[in-house]
């Protein structure tokens, strides 16, 4: 192990190594490795991520170990990448761990992203939602009101990628989830994979 902590947000923080790297384990669940990178990777795959064009500017929500944020720099490697996370302990074990630090298109902002979402008055071509509190999604993430200010930072013709979870409580929140979005966007996909639900919309 190579690191545990703990923050005001998260009560068990854990880096481990490995041969394939360092991995993240948050609250009793891993938030970066080979299983989210499998994950995010089909998720691109199925939503065609990697094949879009013009994609320039990315707002990311949810930092993590900062798997899904590799992936985005490395298919787009001329876009400016905005991070934001509530908690500053994980975005300091993201730049010394992994290796978001080295990314050169890469900013991380601390801040609470029902406020962010308030506030951030620039528009991106594509904007990821990956919020999780250990295995737990926080309620505000499909809520209406957050949904309508995610679809105010996405430009025309720009697109949102939600990172969801479909199992017992999570069926009934992620098919309301489904039902929220299509109110907002014209065009709207869903994928199951394992525990998740990925939702593009654009």
């Amino acid at each position: 192990m190579l690191l545990k902590t703990s923050s005001s947000y998260n009560q068990d923080i854990r880096v481990f190594g490995g041969f394939w790297g360092p991995k993240l384990f948050v609250n009793g669940s891993w938030q970066s490795g080979p299983y989210i990178r499998k994950l995010w990777t089909s998720a691109f795959k199925k939503f065609g991520i990697d094949q879009l064009l013009n994609i320039q500017t990315i707002l990311v929500f949810g930092v993590g170990g900062g798997t899904v944020i590799d992936l985005l720099a490395k298919h787009f490697p001329t876009a400016a990448i905005t991070a934001v996370d509530i908690d500053p302990t994980m975005i300091a074990i993201a730049k010394k761990y992994f290796t978001i630090g080295s990314l050169p298109n890469v900013r991380m902002i601390q801040a609470d992203a029902k406020i962010f979402v308030n506030k951030e008055s620039k528009q991106f071509d594509l904007v990821i939602v990956d919020i999780y509190i250990g295995p737990k999604i926080p309620e505000f993430v499909s809520s209406p009101s957050f949904l309508k200010n995610l679809h105010a930072l996405v430009r025309s013709g720009g697109f949102l990628v939600i990172n969801y979870l479909r199992e017992l409580e999570y069926q009934a929140k992620s098919d309301a989830l489904r039902v929220r979005l299509r109110a907002l966007w014209k065009h709207v996909e869903d994928m199951n994979l394992y525990n998740n639900r990925f939702f593009f919309a654009g």
